[in-house]
């Protein structure tokens, strides 16, 4: 097993506290509509947005740098399949068993969705993901076989329908989904494997990547102002007042690479910060898996009283501490999965199962 590196770790868990601040800030009515006059306090949370928006592209990005060399692993597959239905089907079996939930209240799509949360998109980014870990192989057998020019121009190609029309137009166009698709994962799955096998000269170094970073999130911040001021003079555009807000624009693109490149030219550290690190990104995944079940995504907003606070500094001290929350119970409640998970293993470990997936990564590999 490869040694994990906390400069990935550490990359690993604050992009899952930007998903919790998306989250925090949309469905804890932070952020004021595009559509309406805003103050400058509102402008903060929209800048406070841009600063969050990589965090999706970063996660998939890590997750493409590693598994581009990596072999498959039924395991691990079938282990993020068993997370998510746990989650799914324990949290409303808790909130019932307390009180807290009305389970004869649940309606059958209710149902249909926390019996089978990946077919029915209970958690979007999760039933992309697992599409992307199942064609990894052919990726991966892909980008092995190409050159750098040619593993270049397959990425640019597959990014030019995805990013350039809707990068450059403020108009609905019927094949671009935002990047909450399979497409745009798999290109960013070939960025990050360009990035591994062959760098990026002009992001070399910490410093450079972060003004990319910056670069890109102003440019994110500022679309969206210029696309408030065009709508409030015109009427017009309503529907896109927010475009340069999505996963697949060249600006959230930009200060995605950014991002993930200032941890890249980060050195793993061997210190107390470091191991701590090391420790906790493992349970990253369950803090998204925790608070945006479909029973508690809006809930816990209110149970934090999240609104707009009346200056910046409490905007601040409000966001850090309550994210802060979110992310030690997501955490601590996944330490918590992983030890039954544990218990699970050791049984199984008993059986002919692991045997006969041994067989398939061999077969897959």
């Amino acid at each position: 097993m490869k040694k994990r590196e906390s400069n990935f770790e550490a990359l690993r868990l604050l992009a899952m506290a930007l998903v919790v601040t998306l989250h925090y800030l949309s469905k804890g009515n932070v952020l004021k509509p595009l559509t309406e006059e805003l103050q400058w306090m509102d402008w903060a949370a929209w800048l406070l947005e841009a600063f969050a928006y990589v965090a999706v592209n970063a996660y998939v990005l890590l997750t493409g740098y590693f598994m581009c060399q990596s072999k498959f692993r039924l395991g691990r597959l079938l282990q993020i399949i068993l997370e998510v239905w746990f989650y799914s089907l324990v949290i409303p079996l808790v909130l019932g068993a307390f009180g807290i939930l009305n389970l004869g209240a649940l309606t059958i799509y209710d149902w249909l969705i926390l019996i089978f949360p990946l077919s029915m998109q209970h958690y979007w980014f999760l039933s992309v993901y697992v599409l992307l870990v199942i064609i990894s192989p052919l990726l991966n057998r892909a980008i092995a076989a190409m050159n750098q020019k040619q593993l270049a121009g397959v990425t640019i190609l597959v990014a030019l329908p995805q990013v350039l029309l809707k990068s450059i137009l403020p108009l609905t166009f019927t094949m671009d989904d935002g990047g909450w698709g399979i497409l745009w994962f798999v290109e960013l799955y070939l960025i990050a494997a360009y990035i591994r096998k062959y760098g990026i000269p002009f992001l070399s170094t910490k410093t450079k990547a972060a003004l990319v970073y910056l670069a890109g999130v102003l440019l994110t911040w500022g679309g969206g102002l210029v696309m408030n001021r065009i709508y409030l003079a015109t009427g017009r555009f309503s529907d896109k007042v927010t475009f340069t807000f999505s996963y697949n624009h060249i600006f959230i693109l930009i200060a995605s690479v950014g991002f993930f490149c200032i941890f890249a030219n980060m050195k793993s550290g061997e210190g107390l910060l470091s191991r701590l690190i090391l420790r906790l990104a493992p349970y990253s995944l369950g803090v998204y898996l925790l608070h945006e079940n479909i029973l508690l995504r809006y809930e816990w907003p209110v149970w934090l009283s999240v609104a707009m606070p009346n200056s910046l500094i409490q905007l601040i001290v409000e966001w850090i501490v309550k994210v802060a929350i979110v992310m030690v119970v997501g955490l601590f409640v996944d330490f918590l999965r992983s030890l039954l998970f544990m218990a699970g293993g050791r049984i199984l470990a008993h059986t002919p199962v692991p045997r006969w997936m041994q067989k398939c990564d061999e077969v897959m590999n």
